[in-house]
């Protein structure tokens, strides 16, 4: 498997499957390095989410608007680019067939492999 494929691999497993499919905290924990964080912006002020947090905001996203988490996630490579051991990503998610994020993710590869080290997107 070439570089580009694994990388594409832990984000179709770690993220579309475990963040947007299924929820599955091992799933999820399998792609994402302990010390990832999302910067979320709102308002002009950013904060920065963990794993940790953001489990939960997956929870009340689902109890908000069920249908369209029970319905299918597709999406569209734009990026995958790296350099020896550091990988950035672009992608557009949907969700029951409507938009839902373009996501630009950061990944380091250590000696278990790439993991998602940070998030930045824009809904």
């Amino acid at each position: 498997m070439d570089t580009v494929d694994e990388i594409k691999q832990v984000l179709e497993k770690a993220y579309i499957e475990g963040i947007h499919t299924t929820q599955d905290e091992e799933t999820i924990r399998s792609g994402f390095h302990p010390d990832f964080k999302m910067l979320v912006l709102n308002n002009d002020q950013m904060t920065k989410i963990s794993i940790d947090d953001w489990l939960p905001r997956l929870e009340e996203m689902k109890k908000a608007n069920p249908d369209m988490w029970a319905g299918e996630t597709t999406y569209k490579w734009h990026l995958v680019d790296y350099h020896k051991y550091a990988a950035v990503i672009k992608m557009d998610v949907h969700k029951n067939g409507e938009y839902f994020s373009t996501d630009y993710m950061l990944l380091y590869k250590f000696s278990d492999g790439w993991k998602i080290v940070s998030k930045v997107f824009s809904i």
